[in-house]
């Protein structure tokens, strides 16, 4: 039986439905505008969540016939989408039916098939990644702009969310309205007598009306500057598809409005219009409505009772009455047979290591994925290889159930672990080029299995890091064991788990950058010299490996803009 992708874009007005058959890859699908269906989508302040129901199934009967199968299905929608994508927790009136879930339960029932939402811009944002967009080490707004303004941000890899309310920036007010407001293209289309978007951006006579609408736009991105740093800024949305058509260069427009203001005429902000204009969405949801099939088909979920870390070290142990040099010793001693229980894998470790190096050196990326204590972990690792090892930023991504934003002191409090982060993966943009390592010490996590899942569908290098590695999991390619066993405090990974997944981390991403040449002896030889200590060690460096005098190091770093490495290339030459 031939399988379908069911994508949805719900809006105030219309509902919109596309389906599409399975292909061997997402190259390979083609949305074509003419095959978008849409229906009214009977939503308002007084109407029901029964009544978008009927709209649901007004649209799913005209576009699915009783012999298709579902494969999942992805829908775009305004408003604050919650973090599993699951359902709503705010939207505006008009739209307040669908803080309700009975309509993606009716989805689910419907037709067997997984649904996951997302906030519009975030499809949008998904979007831009699938074609290309999302790059390098920046700050990226992406703004889809229609009948209103749709905001999120990109920042070196990852969706920057830390208050999961960027999709509100349209609703900041100011004297002239709300963003919403000031940027509707859908206002500026009412000028024309037939509302024709394109017609306003061709004719002269609407000049005044295109200047004041720039003006208008400008002031938005500026604001997103000062705001969030953004040195990138996309649009799309139906506000795209209008200029394109009327080949008017919107991009250099609006750049030459903000370099009008003295505070940015320093900063580097690039405008980019997406020629895929309001197909981005469709594209987005399609990505991740594939991506989060693949995950649920290939979760696992091991026995609780089997599961070494949740069982007491010594159920004789009464730590609550012992000494605190009594607890000391207790814990010293668990962690030595924990250290000494790691040498069993040493050998994977070792094979994993030399993988990641063979990935790293043909350009792919080290992506690291966990919840709770072992997210946490993996942050550490990740921001110390730029200043240790001089590996480049956009290379090295940690991904924390819950946003890494919040990961010091928000996380683990909605369920953030059984959450999807297939999301996460399709803007990072995940390819068969990277390696993802999954660090989850039960192996339960559906964050960590659905991203190693949707890495793996993408041909990357999928590595598990947990407790035992005595089973093979189908959403990963290999595992590496911790091998640390109960814990003192059952269920506690923090402790010897913890120490354990330190231990690998460092072990991987060391061995790792040795590898690739960035350590000679006993030193680092692409350290990035930051601060006054950084650059002593790197003065130290240069005496030991070429016999200099304290001065001439120094005299060699500075002409060298304190380049380590490109000091020991010309030292090396010579």
């Amino acid at each position: 039986m031939d399988e379908f992708y069911l994508i949805l874009d719900i809006g105030g007005t219309w509902l919109k439905g596309l389906l599409l058959e399975r292909k061997e890859k997402i190259s390979d699908y083609i949305i074509d505008v003419n095959d978008i269906l849409r229906v009214p989508s009977r939503l308002g302040s007084e109407r029901t969540t029964v009544d978008f129901i009927e709209a649901l199934e007004e649209l799913t009967e005209k576009l699915v016939q009783p012999w298709m199968k579902i494969g999942s299905v992805g829908v775009s929608v305004a408003g604050i989408v919650n973090y599993a994508g699951s359902g709503m927790d705010i939207c505006a009136s008009h739209l307040s039916p669908l803080r309700d879930e009975q309509w993606v339960e009716w989805l689910r029932r419907r037709f067997n098939a997984p649904v996951i939402l997302a906030n519009d811009a975030d499809a949008a944002a998904a979007g831009a990644a699938v074609c290309g967009y999302l790059k390098g080490y920046h700050t990226i707004g992406i703004m889809p702009i229609g009948t209103g303004l749709g905001f999120t941000l990109w920042r070196n890899g990852r969706r920057w969310d830390p208050n999961f309310r960027h999709p509100l920036f349209g609703c900041i007010e100011t004297p002239c309205g709300t963003y919403d407001y000031m940027a509707s293209a859908s206002r500026v289309a009412a000028e024309h007598p037939e509302n024709n978007l394109v017609e306003i951006f061709k004719d002269r006579k609407y000049v005044k009306v295109v200047d004041d609408y720039l003006e208008r736009l400008a002031s938005i991105i500026r604001t997103s500057y000062y705001l969030y740093n953004t040195d990138y800024i996309l649009i799309g949305g139906g506000l795209a598809g209008a200029v394109l058509a009327a080949g008017y260069p919107l991009a250099e427009k609006i750049t030459e409005k903000l370099l009008e203001n003295p505070v940015l005429t320093g900063a580097a902000i690039r405008v980019e219009v997406m020629r895929e204009a309001n197909l981005l969405p469709l594209f987005g949801m399609l990505s991740i409505a594939i991506g989060e099939e693949s995950a649920q088909n290939l979760s696992y979920i091991p026995d609780y009772d089997s599961l070494k870390t949740e069982m007491p070290y010594d159920t004789s142990l009464r730590l609550h009455a012992m000494s605190s040099s009594e607890l000391a010793t207790c814990f010293w001693r668990a962690e030595q047979e924990a250290g000494e229980q790691l040498r069993a894998s040493l050998g994977k470790i070792a094979a994993v290591a030399d993988k990641i190096a063979e990935v790293l050196s043909r350009g792919g990326r080290l992506i690291y994925v966990g919840a709770g204590t072992s997210g946490r972990l993996a942050a550490v690792d990740t921001v110390e290889l730029a200043c240790t090892f001089g590996f480049p930023r956009e290379r090295v991504l940690t991904f924390i159930a819950g946003g890494l934003s919040e990961a010091a002191v928000e996380i683990e409090s909605n369920f953030e672990e059984d959450a999807s982060c297939v999301p996460e993966m399709v803007l990072a943009d995940v390819t068969a080029s990277d390696v993802v390592i999954g660090i989850s010490v039960s192996g339960y996590a559906y964050y960590v299995q659905s991203a190693l899942a949707y890495a793996k569908s993408k041909g990357a290098y999928s590595v598990l890091v947990t407790e035992s590695d005595f089973a093979e999991h189908p959403f990963c390619d290999t595992i590496v064991g911790l091998c640390s066993g109960r814990e003192l405090i059952a269920g506690s990974t923090r402790m010897k788990a913890g120490t354990a997944t330190k231990k690998i981390l460092n072990f991987l991403s060391t061995i790792s950058m040795l590898r690739l040449g960035k350590v000679y002896g006993c030193y680092m030889t692409e350290l990035e010299c930051l601060n006054e200590k950084l650059q002593q060690r790197a003065v130290h460096i240069l005496k030991i490996l070429f016999d200099l005098k304290e001065e001439e190091a120094i005299r060699f770093l500075k002409d060298y803009d304190y380049k380590l490495n490109d000091v020991i290339e010309r030292l090396r030459k010579d």
